[in-house]
Order: C-alpha cells, then sequence, then structure tokens
C-alpha cells in the first residue's frame, strides 16, 4: 500500500468512525421523547413512538430506521405507512440491526487502530526524494576506499536510483549542494576500474545534466568534459562508449561555454575517434552523428534567431566563437561519414532509425563535405542502395527516409548521374 493509499483508507475509517459516534449519540437521546416529525428524514430511536401516517424506512446504509412527513406525492401510501405503524401499536420498533451495529462498529474500530499504527510506521520510514538523494550519497562515502566485490551490488543499486531521481531539476541540484559530483560521480568516472560501475555513473551523469543549465555550469567546472573526451577516446567497450556519449551530449547541448572550451580540445578527436574505428557499432556511431548534427544546427539557429532578439547578443557572442565545423574538417569528418556509409551501408538495409540519423547528418553538414561527398562514386552507390531499396516498401516510415535520401542525392550529384542504373 502506498502512502496516497494509505490516507485515503485512513480518511475512510475516521469519517465512519464519526458517523457511528453520532448515530450512537443519536440513539441514547431523547430515547422516550415525541417524534417530532419533519419534511427531512430523521433516525427513529430506541423506545420512540412515532405518529400515524409517515413515510417510513430502513436505511441500507447505517441499518437505522427513519421517517419523515410525507410529501404531496407521496400521500397516496399514506394508509399503508399507518398500517404499518397501527401493527405496532405504540410498542418500540424492532431493533434486530443493533447487534450487527454494534459488531460492525468494534470492527471498525479495529481496523482504525491497525491503520493509525501503520500510518505511524509510514511516518518513521518516509524519505522526500531529497532526502533520499542526501541519504545515497550519505552511504556511497560510507563505502570503503578499496573495491570490496560485496559492495559492487548496492552501489549499483544506488547508482540505479540517483539515475531515476536525478531526472528532477530540484533532486540534481540537492545532490550537487551536497557533494555528490565530488564523493560519487567523479571518483568512478576518474578512477574506478570496474567497468559496470562507470558505464553507470555515466549515465547518473547524464540524468543529472539533461536541460538543467545549473547542473551543467557545475558538471564543467569539475572538468568532466574532457574526462568523458578521453574516455571516448581510449576505450573499446560498447556499452561504456555508449553511456559517455549520453553524458558528453547531455552536457554539451545548449552550453555554448562547453562547447567551445571542450569541442577545441579533445571533445571533436573523440567523436570522429569513434566514426573511425572500425571496432565500434552503428549505433554508436549514429549517436556521434546526431550529436554532431544537433550542435551545428544549434549554432545556427542561434546566429539566425539573434537577428530578431537583440537580448540575446551575450549568448550569440559565445556561439561565434565556436569554430566546430574547421575542427570536424581538421579532424577529418567528411571523408570518416563516407567511409562509414560506404563500408557498412548493407547493414543499414534493415535500419530505417539509423539511415534517418545519417541522412540528417549529411543534410546538416553537406555544405561542408560537398567538395569530397560529392566526388565519392561510393557513397552515392550507398545512398542510392538504400534509396532505392526503402522506395521499394510498403512502410511508410522507409518511404519517407527514401524522399530524404533522394533529396541529398539532388543536392550531391547531377540530374544525369542520379538516374543512371546501379
Amino acid at each position: 500500500m502506498n502512502g496516497k493509499q494509505l490516507f485515503l483508507v485512513l480518511a475512510t475509517v475516521l469519517v465512519l468512525g464519526s458517523s457511528l459516534q453520532v448515530e450512537a449519540t443519536e440513539t441514547t437521546d431523547n430515547k422516550t421523547g415525541q417524534f417530532v416529525p419533519t419534511k427531512e428524514w430523521q433516525v427513529i430511536n430506541e423506545g420512540q413512538a412515532i405518529p400515524k401516517g409517515l413515510h417510513v424506512r430502513i436505511n441500507l446504509q447505517t441499518g437505522l430506521k427513519e421517517a419523515k412527513l410525507l410529501d404531496e406525492s407521496e400521500r397516496g401510501t399514506a394508509l399503508q405507512s399507518s398500517q404499518t405503524i397501527d401493527e405496532t401499536d405504540g410498542e418500540p420498533l424492532p431493533l434486530d440491526y443493533k447487534k450487527d451495529l454494534i459488531e460492525a462498529s468494534q470492527r471498525h474500530a479495529k481496523e482504525y487502530v491497525e491503520l493509525r499504527k501503520a500510518y505511524k510506521e509510514f511516518q518513521k520510514n518516509f524519505r522526500t526524494d531529497g532526502e533520499l538523494v542526501v541519504q545515497l550519497i550519505g552511504q556511497y562515502r560510507n563505502f570503503s576506499k578499496n573495491p570490496l566485490e560485496s559492495e559492487l551490488k548496492p552501489k549499483l543499486d544506488a547508482l540505479e536510483t540517483l539515475e531515476f531521481l536525478l531526472h528532477q531539476i530540484d533532486n540534481a541540484l540537492v545532490f550537487i549542494d551536497n557533494g555528490g559530483l565530488d564523493d560519487v560521480l567523479l571518483p568512478i568516472v576518474v578512477n574506478d576500474t570496474n567497468t559496470a560501475l562507470r558505464v553507470s555513473a555515466m549515465r547518473v551523469l547524464g540524468s543529472l545534466t539533461s536541460n538543467n543549465p545549473k547542473a551543467q555550469i557545475k558538471v564543467f567546472e569539475k572538468s568532466f568534459g574532457s574526462h568523458l573526451s578521453q574516455i571516448i577516446i581510449s576505450s573499446t567497450n560498447t556499452a561504456e562508449i555508449s553511456s559517455a556519449l549520453h553524458a558528453f551530449g547531455a552536457l554539451l547541448r545548449k552550453f555554448p561555454l562547453a562547447q567551445k572550451r571542450v569541442l577545441s580540445t579533445s571533445g571533436t578527436q573523440a567523436l570522429i575517434r569513434v566514426l573511425r574505428s572500425p571496432e565500434m557499432e552503428l549505433r554508436s556511431k549514429g549517436k556521434v552523428v546526431t550529436l554532431i548534427s544537433d550542435l551545428v544546427q544549434e549554432k545556427r539557429f542561434a546566429l539566425e534567431g539573434s537577428k530578431d532578439m537583440p537580448d540575446a547578443a551575450s549568448s550569440t557572442a559565445q556561439y561565434v566563437l565556436i569554430e566546430f565545423e574547421p575542427w570536424l574538417e581538421t579532424q577529418g569528418y567528411c571523408r570518416a561519414l563516407d567511409d562509414v556509409l560506404s563500408k557498412d551501408f548493407l547493414h543499414l538495409l534493415d535500419q530505417p532509425e539509423l539511415v534517418e540519423q545519417f541522412s540528417t547528418a549529411i543534410w546538416t553538414t553537406q555544405s561542408m563535405c560537398h567538395s569530397v561527398w560529392s566526388q565519392s562514386s561510393a557513397l552515392r552507390h550507398a545512398l542510392l542502395t538504400i534509396r532505392n531499396r526503402y522506395a521499394n516498401s510498403k512502410d511508410e516510415y522507409r518511404l519517407e527516409v527514401s524522399h530524404a535520401l533522394n533529396n541529398i542525392c539532388k543536392r550531391l550529384y547531377d540530374k544525369a548521374k542520379q538516374h543512371t542504373e546501379l
């Protein structure tokens, strides 16, 4: 039972207890007094006589007999009501329901006591998200400095919980303010030798910084950008590369200062290294080209939007200093993407999501790489093969990707070549 359900049940018991108390009071007051009927239903107390000609009923919810004056529409039932009263001949009404009422009251009172006890236990163990974040940081501080196999699962469980909690901006800031970066994430990302812990820690880092500018600044100040770049450059583990790219992208997006500092040094090199590596899976390469495409478009939109938003001058000045496309050219981005598609396009035939990622990247950066790609017969062959395969599909999504590839081919190759049969 969660907290919300417990509160609802407790409230129900309290209301029921109050009702029973009111009913008990009503049955003890005016036992022998004259019943004064009104147009509203009233409880007939034990031993209380009632006049003739009333509308009498048993309340199925409480088990009590009630009476009221007849409405105009109910005058036809007056004789029946009078006969019912006459049969009692002024004697007290039957109270066979009394035993059941007492048993129900005792049962609800017992349930009320049990719920009160459960509620107190719930309050004692209840933790807000922020309190839980602080507790997990403290738990990590208490782990031994030397790696112990017995502590691996508790550490992974704690990191998994943090990954869930730190999506919330407030929780992320509580984590940072209480030393979580220095005491939990930084030691794992920089020094820990366990791959599973590093993967989990970088997922937490990505959760922490996604769409959270304050957290991005704090993470950047701790030099996580350069640490992630080195992991991307040196690691051969697919899961580690994937989680590092996730955290890397979360740190850089919409943060021009970090883009300039990180991408101008080892950041761009790290991204191109993934594209060039034959050991890297295509999904990781798809993440790289998506990040590159996003950052290139982000700068373009920022510069174009600044014309209509004079207040964005400070942000625009930061984007002007980012020379991401020249850095990509220097690191061989155009040739690297050409090689990926030319050599691996057969593996993409059944992966339209990945094809869309690569086609978006080509479209976004084609002005930078036009001289290279327009002269690559291998790239042209790959693009046309995938385009033609998808053009003959009945799947709407593949048809959309085929249309995008067709636009790319029109842009890169002349009309005579684009209709050449493969």
